[in-house]
């Protein structure tokens, strides 16, 4: 008990330190009342505010809510929408993993009952059970069995009660009174169900499941993000096994995401992050420090066949792959080949290089591949060098075209040869490329991914 009412005085010395330099609203008359009275009057004002913005014409609330979490398991910020009503009932709504009886990843609205509390600080108190927002400090475990009491009584160590530390026009910013998670209010834009769309459409854009990494920097600094994707970041300076790393929680947003607290790299600090309109990277309120994904090891490393665009072959490439198809027909006549490509090839022995795809005329499908050995390594960023010699190996679909057409191999490694070099690469997607230019700088031929 002493230790709750010490966090309160705490926070609440906070809250009314941050309402004194940031609030918006006339308090000039306040200040020769007493503490009780300012703290009623600031409560009045932000109840105000949560209805005004809850009237009819009007979209309500956005609720970008943490949970403090445990050092065992972390949990991402969750997008909450709130109506706020004069006679102290409130609408929330949701659609996160977390909504029980069967609702789990569907929207799901709960009526419940709303207060400020006036105690040290202005206390934002959802007072009554919410099936939205109580969840997260429900003792039950979510991470065990359905029913499971958590060890510690906390459950994900979320609160129901929101101390004031900020108060601007665009913004609320809270505290949990009991475990200090942020939690941000700010005007909803535009319909809650419009909302949640933008901000899946977004995820889904900057946040696919195949980008596992990111860079973070400023110009001078890089730091790397792993995690995204599932909105518990590991930030550190490195991508594979950090000597230095942390966990940061995030909230998507309709064009970016928010961590759940203040970070820098450097001498800059950064919480939010939005897409560039050119959609190259994600920039911070500053415009400072950048998110870029790592799509340049993406492109690198990925072993599915990127198919060579013919529209871009030089002559000398031209003239391969017709000597490279008329050499199938000799192993098969009722083969052609139907692309050229970098990737991994199938069947046993395969290789990652320069990959032939054919196809049997009469059906017009896939039948097979051949492949001969490249290495494509990353050089800096957006560059590539492709390095072929006379000695890399072909796999064994190769070895048997062979036996009966001797010059696919020659023709196929002359086709390689024509790659030899460093190239810059431009991605038809920043941040999931399914193609990509490749610029010749030193030696090689410009091509095309797809």
């Amino acid at each position: 008990m002493k230790y709750r009412m010490l966090l309160r005085t705490t926070l609440g010395m906070m809250a009314m330190a941050a309402i004194a330099t940031s609030c918006t609203f006339e308090q000039d008359d306040y200040f020769d009342e007493t503490a009780a009275l300012r703290v009623k009057h600031t409560n009045d004002n932000i109840k105000k505010r949560l209805v005004d913005q809850s009237a009819e014409g009007s979209n309500g609330w956005v609720m970008q809510y943490f949970v403090a979490g445990t050092d065992d398991y972390s949990f991402e910020g969750f997008n909450l929408f709130g109506r706020f009503f004069d006679d102290g009932k409130v609408t929330l709504a949701g659609n996160h993993r977390f909504l029980r009886n069967g609702n789990a990843n569907k929207y799901t609205e709960s009526s419940s009952t709303f207060k400020m509390l006036a105690e040290e600080g202005p206390v934002l108190s959802f007072d009554t059970w919410n099936d939205v927002l109580t969840v997260f400090e429900d003792p039950v475990d979510p991470t065990a069995a359905p029913g499971t009491i958590s060890n510690n009584g906390e459950g994900m160590f979320g609160d129901h009660n929101l101390v004031l530390t900020s108060l601007k026009d665009d913004e609320l910013l809270f505290l949990g009174e009991r475990h200090r998670a942020e939690v941000r209010f700010i005007p909803c834009d535009r319909a809650w169900a419009d909302y949640m769309a933008a901000v899946t459409e977004n995820k889904n854009h900057i946040a696919p499941a195949q980008m596992t990494s990111y860079y973070v920097t400023n110009g001078v600094d890089t730091m790397y993000i792993v995690g995204l994707n599932k909105g518990v970041l590991v930030y550190g300076e490195r991508v594979e096994d950090p000597l230095k790393k942390k966990t940061l929680s995030c909230v998507f947003t309709p064009d970016g995401f928010r961590i759940n607290h203040k970070d820098s790299i450097g001498k800059n600090a950064f919480q939010e992050f939005s897409l560039t309109e050119d959609k190259t990277k994600l920039l911070s309120e500053d415009g400072q420090t950048q998110v870029i994904a790592c799509w340049d090891n993406y492109i690198v490393a990925h072993t599915a066949v990127w198919k060579m665009d013919p529209e871009q072959f030089s002559a000398e490439q031209k003239t391969l792959f017709g000597q490279i198809n008329e050499a199938a027909k000799v192993f098969n006549s009722a083969w052609s080949l139907e692309s050229i490509g970098i990737g991994k090839s199938s069947g046993s022995n395969a290789i990652n290089g320069l990959v032939l795809t054919f196809y049997t005329n009469t059906a017009k499908t896939k039948t097979n591949t051949a492949g001969v050995a490249l290495t494509i390594t990353r050089t800096a960023y957006g560059q590539a060098r492709i390095d072929y010699s006379a000695e890399s190996k072909v796999d064994k679909n190769m070895e048997a075209i062979v036996k009966k057409s001797p010059e696919m191999e020659n023709l196929a490694r002359a086709f390689a040869a024509t790659l030899n070099g460093t190239y810059t690469m431009t991605p038809d997607d920043y941040f999931l490329p399914t193609g990509s230019l490749f610029t010749a700088v030193n030696g090689g031929t410009t091509f095309k991914l797809n």
